[in-house]
């Protein structure tokens, strides 16, 4: 099972991986640049060169790399679309040069809590995104397990999740669900409010997590967690209870890259 959480890019790309590394990962997520502005300093190829290095020499896959918050692609503003497909293309590029294309590029649409007028409440609405641009773009879905239970999908029930996990295979496909972002709900089923908690802390529970990843279907689909981060360690306690939850003990790096 690959788990893995979202990492921190703070004093250079290549200690992201690091810091994966650190805390018992072998799959991460992170930033390419900074989040929440529209030009942001690009890597350099040195800087990409060490970042592809200390990834693979960590065995880390797949790395993700969570798009910049501004990005409105479907946005009803001229001008902001615009800086919004150049903000895009860049974010493009740099995965590019960051060697995401050793597992394959591909672009995941991420179902939402249905909060304000966000759209990709349903796995209809992220299906017709997906399959409107699929042929043209190495289209896929990433699955946010506090966005479906906020958004209604009872994820946190036997009954539910089988019906997600159907829902998904109708809709989506589950081959084209490349990413679940395991996080736990601090608002009530249906809040459709985004607020995300440490695993088994939340709404959706321990038992809940314990059948998502055990799920003979979502198992293999890996798992990146964006819980909070109130104290040292929360990042590292929140994979361990992953792989508790999944029955996995903790197994070293050299150890994970034997068994995949």
């Amino acid at each position: 099972m690959r788990v893995g959480v979202h990492t921190s890019i703070a004093g250079g790309l290549e200690n992201a991986p690091h810091r994966a590394k650190k805390i018992g990962c072998n799959t991460f997520q992170m930033f390419s640049a900074n989040p929440r502005g529209w030009r942001g300093q690009e890597p350099t190829p040195e800087e990409c060169e060490r970042f592809r290095e200390t990834r693979a020499a960590y065995g880390l896959w797949p790395l993700v790399i969570h798009d910049n918050y501004l990005i409105n692609l479907a946005s009803a503003d001229t001008f902001l679309r615009e800086k919004s497909i150049a903000a895009f293309r860049r974010e493009l590029e740099r995965a590019v040069a960051l060697g995401v294309m050793l597992n394959g590029l591909r672009i995941l649409i991420e179902n939402t809590a249905g909060q304000g007028s966000a759209i990709g409440r349903t796995f209809d609405e992220v299906a017709e995104i997906v399959a409107g641009t699929a042929k043209d773009l190495p289209m896929g879905a990433c699955i946010d397990t506090a966005h479906c239970f906020e958004a209604g999908y009872a994820v946190h029930t036997q009954a539910g999740l089988a019906e997600v996990v159907k829902s998904l295979d109708s809709t989506l496909g589950l081959k084209n669900v490349r990413v679940i972002h395991a996080n736990d709900s601090k608002t009530p089923f249906g809040s459709h409010a985004d607020r995300h908690e440490h695993i088994g802390k939340g709404q959706i529970g321990k038992e809940g997590f314990r059948r998502i990843v055990c799920h003979p279907k979502l198992r293999a689909i890996p798992f990146i967690c964006e819980t909070p981060f109130d104290k040292p360690g929360d990042d590292r306690r929140n994979v361990r209870m992953m792989r508790k939850l999944a029955g996995i003990m903790a197994v070293s790096s050299q150890q994970a890259l034997i068994a995949w």
